[in-house]
């Protein structure tokens, strides 16, 4: 990493470490988004998806989901918009938004993971100077904070296509009451309904398809292991804790033998996320090592609510947060591909 992104990842630490983690069991709880920690992460320059390469991008996921889950998704839908429109061929979308987006002054949110559904949800039919969209868009989270979303739909070949979409209520566009969700309740995540929603030419994206989006997936098998590494270590953070309260060894252990298995995991991970996608072997030992990175998630998880005892049946307790949170990012963009691997690897199939 370059030193601007180290010494902004070591001030998102910081902001982790003094905001986001003693404030998480209450912002879990709360059912608000929540702002204050969005507000100072945009003044630390942490709102600008388009800053930053692969390994500061992967440190500051890492950071935020070992602190607040709930902040980490929030952000992350607004970091990917700022990325489509830095990389859309529409120069007018880039100049009217793109500046206050990365200032944190405008956030965008996302609607297209229906995109991998094999029955479409949404989709873009062609009319006089742009589209109009109808049917639903089953996620869209953190809308009380949305100016706005990009919507992916279906077109009628079947190919995709990603429209800047303001976040105004009317009959066109209608919102659910906030999702009651298990896990990061508090990003206020609803569901979308467009009915002949209007969206002019000058509101356009991208273009893609079903087989781009594939290959996405794909290339980023291992690059979306950061949430699963946070949960980890922020469930080491508890055990070490624990550890000086409680008179068991095995505490102390257990943290060790989990950070040693998490600096493997990462490694093998983000190895193969930079390396050579056209080895023949490359997808299998990347579906195997997300899996691995699930798993371990889960493990450590389960490690510090075995720890905390009695007390990780509260709500408001850390252990029982990060459980319901890696159960979350077991789904995090979760293919056919990655379920079975994933089931594989909790169930041992094929082991000795």
């Amino acid at each position: 990493m370059t030193e601007q992104e180290l010494a902004r990842l070591a001030e998102a630490q910081r902001i982790c470490d003094d905001l986001l983690e003693p404030n998480a069991e209450r912002v879990d709880q709360s059912g608000l988004v929540p702002r204050e920690n969005l507000e100072s992460l945009a003044a630390a320059g942490l709102a600008d998806g388009t800053f930053g390469g692969d390994a500061f991008r992967r440190g500051l996921v890492e950071a935020l989901c070992g602190a607040c889950g709930t902040t980490y998704f929030v952000l992350i839908q607004h970091l990917g918009s700022c990325g489509q429109l830095a990389n859309s061929a529409n120069p007018s979308l880039r100049e009217r938004f793109l500046a206050e987006m990365i200032t944190g002054k405008h956030y965008v949110g996302v609607g297209f993971g229906h995109l991998r559904r094999p029955q479409p949800m949404l989709r873009a039919t062609p009319v006089d100077g742009g589209w109009l969209l109808n049917g639903t868009a089953p996620w869209v989270t953190g809308w009380p904070v949305l100016s706005a979303t990009i919507y992916g739909a279906h077109l009628p070949d079947d190919k995709h296509i990603y429209l800047y979409v303001p976040a105004t209520l009317s009959a066109h566009q209608r919102v659910s009451a906030p999702l009651p969700l298990c896990a990061m309740n508090a990003t206020e995540t609803v569901e979308a309904t467009l009915t002949d929603l209007f969206v002019p030419e000058s509101d356009w994206v991208r273009d893609s398809s079903p087989e781009q989006l594939a290959a996405s997936d794909t290339a980023n098998l291992c690059n979306n292991v950061a949430p699963m590494f946070g949960v980890t270590q922020g469930s080491i953070r508890l055990l070490r804790q624990l550890a000086t309260k409680k008179p068991f060894p095995v505490l102390a252990q257990a943290a060790d033998a989990l950070e040693s298995e998490l600096a493997q995991c990462r490694e093998r991970c983000f190895t193969l996320a930079d390396g050579d996608r056209s080895a023949l072997d490359w997808r299998e030992q990347a579906l195997q090592a997300r899996a691995w990175a699930i798993e371990l998630g889960v493990r450590a998880a389960h490690t510090g609510v075995a720890a905390a005892s009695g007390g990780a049946n509260s709500l408001d307790h850390p252990a029982q947060r990060r459980m319901r949170e890696a159960m979350f990012y077991t789904l995090f963009q979760q293919t056919s591909e990655i379920l079975q691997g994933t089931v594989a690897r909790l169930a041992r199939l094929g082991s000795d």
